[in-house]
Protein backbone atom coordinates (compact mmCIF):
# COMPACT_ATOMS: atom_id res chain seq x y z
CA UNK A 1 0.00 0.00 0.00
CA UNK A 2 1.08 3.18 -1.12
CA UNK A 3 1.97 5.84 1.88
CA UNK A 4 -0.01 9.20 -0.06
CA UNK A 5 0.87 12.92 0.83
CA UNK A 6 -1.79 13.21 2.77
CA UNK A 7 -0.52 10.29 5.59
CA UNK A 8 2.73 12.02 4.96
CA UNK A 9 1.28 15.41 6.05
CA UNK A 10 -0.94 14.47 9.01
CA UNK A 11 2.20 12.75 10.37
CA UNK A 12 4.94 15.18 9.56
CA UNK A 13 2.78 18.76 10.11
CA UNK A 14 -0.38 17.32 11.97
CA UNK A 15 1.79 15.21 14.73
CA UNK A 16 5.71 15.46 14.72
CA UNK A 17 6.63 19.33 14.00
CA UNK A 18 3.72 20.30 16.78
CA UNK A 19 5.18 17.60 19.51
CA UNK A 20 8.72 18.77 18.87
CA UNK A 21 8.13 22.50 19.16
CA UNK A 22 5.59 21.72 22.41
CA UNK A 23 7.47 18.91 24.30
CA UNK A 24 10.84 19.37 22.09
CA UNK A 25 11.36 22.93 23.47
CA UNK A 26 12.62 24.44 26.22
CA UNK A 27 10.24 27.28 26.97
CA UNK A 28 11.79 27.65 30.40
CA UNK A 29 15.90 27.87 29.88
CA UNK A 30 15.78 27.94 26.04
CA UNK A 31 17.13 26.00 23.18
CA UNK A 32 15.63 22.56 22.30
CA UNK A 33 15.57 19.29 24.29
CA UNK A 34 18.50 16.62 22.83
CA UNK A 35 15.67 13.45 23.60
CA UNK A 36 12.07 12.82 24.28
CA UNK A 37 10.91 9.66 26.41
CA UNK A 38 9.02 6.98 24.11
CA UNK A 39 5.98 8.53 26.12
CA UNK A 40 6.74 11.94 24.42
CA UNK A 41 8.26 13.91 27.80
CA UNK A 42 11.40 16.28 27.56
CA UNK A 43 14.43 14.38 28.87
CA UNK A 44 15.40 17.67 31.07
CA UNK A 45 18.80 16.39 32.87
CA UNK A 46 20.33 15.63 29.79
CA UNK A 47 22.86 18.42 27.69
CA UNK A 48 21.95 20.12 24.83
CA UNK A 49 24.29 19.62 22.08
CA UNK A 50 24.72 22.66 19.45
CA UNK A 51 23.81 19.80 16.47
CA UNK A 52 20.36 19.44 18.50
CA UNK A 53 19.91 23.05 18.22
CA UNK A 54 20.97 24.10 14.30
CA UNK A 55 19.00 20.91 13.25
CA UNK A 56 15.66 22.22 15.07
CA UNK A 57 16.26 25.77 13.68
CA UNK A 58 16.61 24.47 10.29
CA UNK A 59 13.63 22.55 10.02
CA UNK A 60 11.28 24.94 11.73
CA UNK A 61 12.49 28.24 9.38
CA UNK A 62 11.93 24.99 6.39
CA UNK A 63 8.35 24.47 7.87
CA UNK A 64 6.96 27.75 8.07
CA UNK A 65 8.68 28.53 4.50
CA UNK A 66 6.27 25.53 3.20
CA UNK A 67 3.51 27.23 4.59
CA UNK A 68 3.19 25.20 7.91
CA UNK A 69 0.21 26.63 10.44
CA UNK A 70 -0.17 26.06 13.65
CA UNK A 71 -3.51 25.58 15.97
CA UNK A 72 -4.30 27.77 17.97
CA UNK A 73 -2.30 27.73 21.31
CA UNK A 74 0.43 26.40 19.45
CA UNK A 75 3.78 27.69 18.79
CA UNK A 76 4.65 29.00 15.47
CA UNK A 77 7.33 27.29 13.33
CA UNK A 78 9.18 31.00 13.18
CA UNK A 79 8.84 31.44 16.93
CA UNK A 80 10.28 27.81 17.10
CA UNK A 81 13.09 28.93 14.79
CA UNK A 82 14.14 32.36 16.60
CA UNK A 83 14.26 30.07 20.32
CA UNK A 84 16.43 27.82 18.87
CA UNK A 85 18.50 30.40 16.94
CA UNK A 86 18.67 32.71 19.82
CA UNK A 87 19.98 30.03 22.24
CA UNK A 88 22.63 29.50 19.88
CA UNK A 89 23.47 33.11 20.00
CA UNK A 90 23.49 33.68 23.34
CA UNK A 91 25.75 30.40 24.70
CA UNK A 92 27.51 28.38 22.11
CA UNK A 93 29.94 30.88 20.55
CA UNK A 94 33.15 30.57 22.19
CA UNK A 95 35.46 34.15 21.65
CA UNK A 96 38.75 33.50 21.57
CA UNK A 97 39.56 31.35 19.69
CA UNK A 98 36.15 31.62 18.57
CA UNK A 99 33.93 29.21 16.90
CA UNK A 100 30.75 27.08 18.22
CA UNK A 101 30.98 24.55 21.31
CA UNK A 102 30.21 21.12 21.40
CA UNK A 103 27.37 21.78 23.80
CA UNK A 104 25.78 23.46 27.23
CA UNK A 105 23.86 22.18 30.06
CA UNK A 106 19.87 22.92 30.23
CA UNK A 107 20.63 26.80 31.79
CA UNK A 108 23.71 27.27 28.97
CA UNK A 109 26.42 26.80 31.23
CA UNK A 110 29.53 24.96 29.31
CA UNK A 111 29.19 21.29 29.57
CA UNK A 112 31.69 20.19 26.41
CA UNK A 113 33.87 22.91 24.91
CA UNK A 114 35.19 20.66 22.34
CA UNK A 115 35.01 23.00 19.22
CA UNK A 116 34.41 20.47 15.98
CA UNK A 117 33.73 20.98 12.23
CA UNK A 118 30.80 18.93 12.48
CA UNK A 119 29.03 21.74 14.59
CA UNK A 120 30.40 24.57 12.55
CA UNK A 121 29.13 22.74 9.81
CA UNK A 122 25.15 22.98 10.81
CA UNK A 123 25.35 26.03 12.54
CA UNK A 124 26.14 27.26 9.10
CA UNK A 125 22.78 25.25 7.98
CA UNK A 126 20.92 26.27 10.51
CA UNK A 127 21.82 30.41 9.46
CA UNK A 128 21.23 29.78 5.67
CA UNK A 129 17.67 28.43 6.11
CA UNK A 130 16.79 30.88 9.36
CA UNK A 131 18.06 33.84 6.99
CA UNK A 132 15.65 32.34 4.34
CA UNK A 133 12.98 32.24 6.20
CA UNK A 134 13.55 35.41 8.50
CA UNK A 135 15.82 38.04 6.50
CA UNK A 136 17.30 38.63 9.88
CA UNK A 137 20.90 39.70 8.66
CA UNK A 138 22.62 38.52 11.83
CA UNK A 139 22.13 34.84 10.05
CA UNK A 140 24.29 35.73 7.25
CA UNK A 141 26.99 37.60 9.32
CA UNK A 142 27.54 34.51 11.86
CA UNK A 143 27.23 32.28 9.01
CA UNK A 144 30.17 34.07 7.54
CA UNK A 145 31.96 34.63 10.86
CA UNK A 146 32.46 30.73 11.18
CA UNK A 147 33.61 30.43 7.72
CA UNK A 148 36.47 33.06 8.91
CA UNK A 149 37.08 30.76 11.73
CA UNK A 150 37.17 27.83 10.15
CA UNK A 151 39.19 29.40 7.48
CA UNK A 152 41.66 30.46 9.90
CA UNK A 153 41.69 27.69 12.57
CA UNK A 154 41.01 24.71 10.56
CA UNK A 155 41.58 24.91 7.26
CA UNK A 156 44.70 22.26 5.73
CA UNK A 157 46.54 24.32 3.15
CA UNK A 158 48.86 20.81 2.85
CA UNK A 159 46.49 18.29 1.98
CA UNK A 160 43.41 19.96 1.54
CA UNK A 161 39.95 20.12 3.81
CA UNK A 162 39.79 21.05 6.88
CA UNK A 163 40.81 19.41 10.23
CA UNK A 164 38.46 18.04 12.62
CA UNK A 165 38.55 20.18 15.52
CA UNK A 166 40.93 22.80 17.20
CA UNK A 167 43.77 20.02 18.23
CA UNK A 168 43.67 18.15 14.70
CA UNK A 169 42.70 14.91 15.49
CA UNK A 170 42.47 12.02 13.84
CA UNK A 171 41.00 9.97 12.07
CA UNK A 172 39.80 12.55 9.21
CA UNK A 173 36.55 12.26 8.63
CA UNK A 174 34.31 12.67 5.21
CA UNK A 175 31.19 13.20 7.51
CA UNK A 176 31.90 16.47 8.82
CA UNK A 177 33.44 17.54 4.86
CA UNK A 178 30.07 16.08 3.67
CA UNK A 179 27.86 18.21 5.73
CA UNK A 180 29.92 21.61 5.27
CA UNK A 181 29.08 20.82 1.93
CA UNK A 182 25.90 20.50 2.61
CA UNK A 183 25.89 23.93 4.82
CA UNK A 184 27.43 25.62 1.61
CA UNK A 185 24.96 24.83 -0.73
CA UNK A 186 21.91 26.05 1.24
CA UNK A 187 24.08 29.75 2.18
CA UNK A 188 24.32 29.79 -1.68
CA UNK A 189 20.76 29.15 -2.49
CA UNK A 190 19.88 31.59 0.35
CA UNK A 191 21.87 34.67 -0.56
CA UNK A 192 23.44 33.81 -4.14
CA UNK A 193 26.82 34.79 -3.37
CA UNK A 194 29.20 32.59 -5.59
CA UNK A 195 31.69 32.78 -2.60
CA UNK A 196 29.89 29.64 -1.18
CA UNK A 197 29.98 27.46 -4.30
CA UNK A 198 32.98 28.09 -5.07
CA UNK A 199 33.86 26.25 -1.72
CA UNK A 200 31.63 23.96 -2.40
CA UNK A 201 33.41 22.96 -5.08
CA UNK A 202 36.60 22.64 -3.36
CA UNK A 203 35.32 19.94 -1.63
CA UNK A 204 33.68 18.30 -4.48
CA UNK A 205 36.75 17.70 -5.89
CA UNK A 206 38.04 16.51 -2.43
CA UNK A 207 35.05 13.94 -2.62
CA UNK A 208 35.91 12.96 -5.65
CA UNK A 209 39.78 12.55 -5.69
CA UNK A 210 39.89 11.40 -1.90
CA UNK A 211 36.55 10.25 -0.36
CA UNK A 212 35.50 7.85 -3.10
CA UNK A 213 37.75 5.19 -3.73
CA UNK A 214 37.69 4.17 -7.87
CA UNK A 215 38.95 0.28 -6.75
CA UNK A 216 35.91 -0.58 -5.02
CA UNK A 217 33.45 2.59 -5.84
CA UNK A 218 32.86 2.98 -2.54
CA UNK A 219 32.79 5.94 -0.07
CA UNK A 220 35.45 5.87 3.17
CA UNK A 221 34.89 7.00 6.38
CA UNK A 222 37.94 7.33 8.18
CA UNK A 223 41.42 8.95 6.53
CA UNK A 224 44.83 9.85 8.17
CA UNK A 225 46.29 13.51 8.11
CA UNK A 226 47.19 13.14 4.04
CA UNK A 227 43.85 11.56 3.10
CA UNK A 228 44.59 7.71 2.73
CA UNK A 229 42.52 5.77 4.50
CA UNK A 230 43.17 5.27 8.33
CA UNK A 231 45.14 1.66 8.75
CA UNK A 232 43.29 -1.09 9.97
CA UNK A 233 39.36 -1.78 10.20
CA UNK A 234 38.51 1.59 10.12
CA UNK A 235 39.75 2.62 6.99
CA UNK A 236 37.59 -0.12 5.49
CA UNK A 237 34.25 0.76 6.79
CA UNK A 238 31.76 2.39 4.57
CA UNK A 239 28.31 3.47 5.65
CA UNK A 240 25.95 3.39 3.24
CA UNK A 241 23.32 5.46 4.75
CA UNK A 242 26.36 8.16 3.50
CA UNK A 243 26.36 7.03 0.16
CA UNK A 244 22.75 7.60 -0.32
CA UNK A 245 23.26 11.00 1.02
CA UNK A 246 25.61 11.64 -1.38
CA UNK A 247 23.56 10.87 -4.23
CA UNK A 248 21.30 13.60 -3.21
CA UNK A 249 23.81 16.09 -2.75
CA UNK A 250 25.00 15.41 -5.75
CA UNK A 251 21.92 15.59 -7.14
CA UNK A 252 21.22 18.74 -5.64
CA UNK A 253 24.79 20.24 -6.47
CA UNK A 254 23.60 19.80 -9.89
CA UNK A 255 20.58 21.87 -9.46
CA UNK A 256 22.31 24.41 -8.61
CA UNK A 257 24.30 25.01 -11.77
CA UNK A 258 27.35 22.92 -10.79
CA UNK A 259 28.58 20.47 -12.99
CA UNK A 260 29.66 16.77 -11.44
CA UNK A 261 30.58 13.53 -12.47
CA UNK A 262 27.30 11.96 -12.08
CA UNK A 263 29.24 8.33 -12.26
CA UNK A 264 30.19 8.73 -8.89
CA UNK A 265 27.10 9.08 -8.18
CA UNK A 266 25.94 6.29 -9.59
CA UNK A 267 28.33 3.64 -8.43
CA UNK A 268 27.56 4.95 -4.80
CA UNK A 269 23.95 4.06 -5.23
CA UNK A 270 24.72 0.88 -7.21
CA UNK A 271 27.21 -0.05 -3.90
CA UNK A 272 24.64 0.89 -1.69
CA UNK A 273 21.89 -1.19 -3.18
CA UNK A 274 23.90 -4.33 -3.91
CA UNK A 275 25.51 -4.47 -0.39
CA UNK A 276 24.00 -1.97 2.04
CA UNK A 277 20.73 -3.77 2.08
CA UNK A 278 19.15 -6.60 3.85
CA UNK A 279 18.57 -9.04 1.43
CA UNK A 280 17.52 -12.53 4.16
CA UNK A 281 16.75 -11.16 7.53
CA UNK A 282 12.64 -10.69 8.32
CA UNK A 283 11.13 -9.09 8.69
CA UNK A 284 13.91 -5.95 8.04
CA UNK A 285 14.63 -7.63 4.66
CA UNK A 286 14.75 -4.28 2.29
CA UNK A 287 16.12 -1.48 5.21
CA UNK A 288 19.69 -0.55 5.12
CA UNK A 289 22.16 -1.45 7.59
CA UNK A 290 24.46 0.79 9.35
CA UNK A 291 27.93 -0.48 8.14
CA UNK A 292 29.21 -2.64 5.55
CA UNK A 293 33.01 -3.11 4.70
CA UNK A 294 34.49 -2.27 1.51
CA UNK A 295 34.33 -5.90 0.85
CA UNK A 296 30.55 -5.49 0.78
CA UNK A 297 30.43 -7.59 3.83
CA UNK A 298 28.05 -6.03 6.74
CA UNK A 299 29.53 -5.13 9.72
CA UNK A 300 26.22 -4.14 11.65
CA UNK A 301 23.35 -5.73 10.93
CA UNK A 302 21.08 -3.49 13.25
CA UNK A 303 19.17 -0.58 10.92
CA UNK A 304 19.34 2.89 12.02
CA UNK A 305 16.72 5.45 11.25
CA UNK A 306 18.77 7.90 9.43
CA UNK A 307 19.84 5.29 7.16
CA UNK A 308 16.48 4.66 6.00
CA UNK A 309 15.87 8.17 5.40
CA UNK A 310 19.15 8.70 3.79
CA UNK A 311 18.20 5.90 0.80
CA UNK A 312 14.46 7.78 0.26
CA UNK A 313 16.04 10.67 -0.09
CA UNK A 314 18.37 8.93 -3.04
CA UNK A 315 15.42 7.06 -4.83
CA UNK A 316 14.04 11.07 -5.06
CA UNK A 317 16.91 12.17 -6.50
CA UNK A 318 16.47 8.74 -8.88
CA UNK A 319 13.25 9.67 -9.76
CA UNK A 320 13.83 13.14 -10.43
CA UNK A 321 16.61 12.18 -12.93
CA UNK A 322 14.43 9.79 -14.29
CA UNK A 323 17.05 7.29 -13.99
CA UNK A 324 14.65 3.95 -13.43
CA UNK A 325 12.18 2.50 -12.56
CA UNK A 326 13.45 0.66 -9.59
CA UNK A 327 13.86 3.50 -7.23
CA UNK A 328 9.62 4.18 -7.26
CA UNK A 329 9.44 0.73 -5.88
CA UNK A 330 12.28 1.08 -3.91
CA UNK A 331 11.04 4.48 -2.43
CA UNK A 332 7.31 2.76 -1.77
CA UNK A 333 8.62 0.05 -0.07
CA UNK A 334 10.93 2.45 2.78
CA UNK A 335 7.68 4.62 3.22
CA UNK A 336 5.54 1.40 4.49
CA UNK A 337 8.81 0.50 6.22
CA UNK A 338 8.85 3.72 7.86
CA UNK A 339 5.22 3.85 8.75
CA UNK A 340 5.49 0.36 9.92
CA UNK A 341 8.92 0.02 11.68
CA UNK A 342 10.05 3.19 12.99
CA UNK A 343 6.96 5.28 13.83
CA UNK A 344 5.25 4.78 17.21
CA UNK A 345 1.85 5.26 15.71
CA UNK A 346 1.14 8.57 14.83
CA UNK A 347 2.26 10.05 17.67
CA UNK A 348 5.61 12.20 15.89
CA UNK A 349 7.76 9.71 17.59
CA UNK A 350 9.42 7.34 16.00
CA UNK A 351 11.98 3.98 16.91
CA UNK A 352 15.89 5.48 16.56
CA UNK A 353 17.22 2.29 16.21
CA UNK A 354 16.15 -1.64 15.42
CA UNK A 355 17.71 -4.86 15.14
CA UNK A 356 17.49 -7.02 12.26
CA UNK A 357 14.48 -8.45 14.28
CA UNK A 358 12.77 -5.51 14.26
CA UNK A 359 13.58 -5.03 18.59
CA UNK A 360 13.72 -1.46 19.43
CA UNK A 361 17.52 -1.00 20.74
CA UNK A 362 16.89 2.62 22.29
CA UNK A 363 14.82 3.70 25.15
CA UNK A 364 14.25 7.10 23.85
CA UNK A 365 13.61 9.80 21.13
CA UNK A 366 16.45 11.64 19.62
CA UNK A 367 15.91 14.86 18.32
CA UNK A 368 18.44 15.02 15.45
CA UNK A 369 16.65 12.72 13.86
CA UNK A 370 13.73 15.09 13.14
CA UNK A 371 16.16 16.85 10.56
CA UNK A 372 16.42 13.59 8.56
CA UNK A 373 12.57 12.72 9.05
CA UNK A 374 11.80 16.19 7.57
CA UNK A 375 14.16 16.46 4.70
CA UNK A 376 13.26 12.68 3.36
CA UNK A 377 9.34 13.52 3.45
CA UNK A 378 9.45 16.91 2.17
CA UNK A 379 11.33 15.86 -1.10
CA UNK A 380 9.08 12.84 -1.34
CA UNK A 381 6.24 15.38 -1.35
CA UNK A 382 7.77 17.85 -3.26
CA UNK A 383 9.72 14.90 -6.21
CA UNK A 384 6.73 12.33 -5.96
CA UNK A 385 4.00 14.44 -5.27
CA UNK A 386 4.89 17.88 -6.99
CA UNK A 387 3.74 19.75 -4.10
CA UNK A 388 6.12 23.19 -3.09
CA UNK A 389 3.58 23.93 -0.06
CA UNK A 390 1.54 22.27 2.43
Amino acid sequence: MSIDSHRIISWLFGSALPLWSKSGLDITAGGFFDNLSLEGFPIKEESKRLRVQARQVYVYSHAYLMGWKVERGGISPLDAAKHGFDFINSYYWRDEPGGFIYAVDRDGVINDSRVELYEQAFAIFAFSWYYRATGDQRAIDMAVRTLEFIDLYLKDAKYGGYYENLSKDLPRRQNSHMHLFEALLALFKSTGDSEFIDRACSIYELFSSRFMDSKTNTLGEFFDHNWVPASGTSGLIVEPGHHYEWVWLLNHFESLGCKSNRSLAEKLYQFAEKFGVEQTTEPTRGLIFDSVLRSGIDLDDNKRLWCQTESIKAQTARLELKLDKAAEFRLEFLLNRLFDFYFINETGLWREHITKDGEPIRDSVPATSLYHLFIALTEVLRVRDGMKSI
